[in-house]
């Protein structure tokens, strides 16, 4: 029998920062609102005989252990000590994109790997249960510096809004149907473009918190987020526009940010910004790397098109997913 887990990447649109772990203790509470990317992750295994003298893990290298603690990838490792694993496992993991694209590479890796084990093993887990065990395993047992935004974005279908408190509550905020019908409508001329510069998050988020002014920008990064999210009008084209507002203000207190952009992203940025009339463009992730989002004002295959002349490889269009975290066996 053969158990899988699956996990759609993320993207963050508005509160990004205010979720991580030492801003939420500070202030109280943190913000985000995304959406599941139709791109995903998945865990494939095969649990191995009682009689078997090894497991087996492929990845982007491949290892094989006897003790799960000698594991050198370290979310496997970590996922298979905790859960005290009682067989060998053969393990295989897909995927679109990696830790370090700033697509919630390494959230999603990790949620569909503990729903794969939830899943072979008959562990039950709720959604909820895997999330909140991914949240601690990232943040508390690997010590990444990251808040929690990534594994629930990554988790949950379609476009979603959570506040995160310090006492480690957290609450699904409730999107109207007009809002959510906007977004959805909006993000049909949403695309991604690689910024083709790998980065570690970790180490862009370790220098943001020990940046003195971060918490100041973040905090004005959650206030516009808290606005949009408690916005009342309901006529669409209102919605549109305090949406639109909404994100370029909130990037540009995110791009002032320490080890956000660099000559290169600029440059990027600016032929970006040339050659695709636009709403908005704006990097996704920590910053240093990943992708840059972009709402464009022309349609597919003119962006497309502009995007070969001028270079740009690696376009594709950002659509949101319509199925959140699962598994299943075969």
């Amino acid at each position: 029998m053969i158990y899988i887990g699956k996990s759609p990447y993320r993207v963050s649109l508005l509160g990004g920062s205010s979720d991580l772990d030492w801003f939420v203790k500070d202030e109280g509470f943190g913000v985000c609102l995304g959406y599941s990317l139709d791109k995903y992750s998945y865990s494939v295994l095969n649990v191995l005989p009682s009689i078997s003298k090894k497991g087996i893990l492929e990845y982007s290298n491949r290892e094989e252990y006897t003790n799960s603690n000698e594991i050198v990838h370290p979310i496997v490792r970590e996922v298979l000590s905790y859960f005290d694993i009682p067989n060998y496992i053969e393990l295989k993991t897909f995927g679109f994109a990696t830790g370090g694209s700033g697509l919630g590479g390494s959230a999603s890796f990790i949620l569909a790997l503990i729903s794969s084990l939830s899943k072979a093993f008959k562990f039950e887990l709720s959604k909820n249960e895997i999330i909140e065990k991914a949240c601690y395993l990232e943040i508390h047992k690997l010590g990444k510096p990251i808040g929690k935004q990534d594994q629930y974005l990554c988790a949950s279908e379609g476009f979603n809004s959570f506040t995160f408190y310090s006492d480690n509550n957290v609450k699904r905020n409730i999107l109207s149907k007009q809002k959510t019908d906007v977004l959805n409508r909006l993000s049909d001329n949403f695309y991604l473009i690689p910024t083709n510069k790998k980065r570690s998050a970790d180490s862009v988020l370790a220098k943001i918190k020990n940046d003195i002014e971060a918490a100041e920008k973040i905090l004005q990064i959650r206030d516009i987020a808290v606005k949009f999210i408690e916005f009342e009008d309901q006529r669409d084209y209102k919605i549109e526009e305090f949406f639109n507002d909404s994100v370029r203000d909130s990037w540009l207190i995110k791009k002032s940010i320490c080890n956000t952009m660099n000559s290169t992203l600029k440059e990027q940025y600016d032929l970006i910004d040339k050659i695709i009339p636009n709403n908005w463009i704006r990097l996704i992730g920590a910053g240093n790397g990943g992708y840059f989002l972009v709402s464009s004002k022309i349609g597919q295959d003119k962006i497309y098109e502009l995007s070969f002349k001028e270079g740009l490889k690696g376009v594709f269009k950002a659509k949101p997913a319509t199925e959140g975290l699962s598994n299943f066996q075969i």
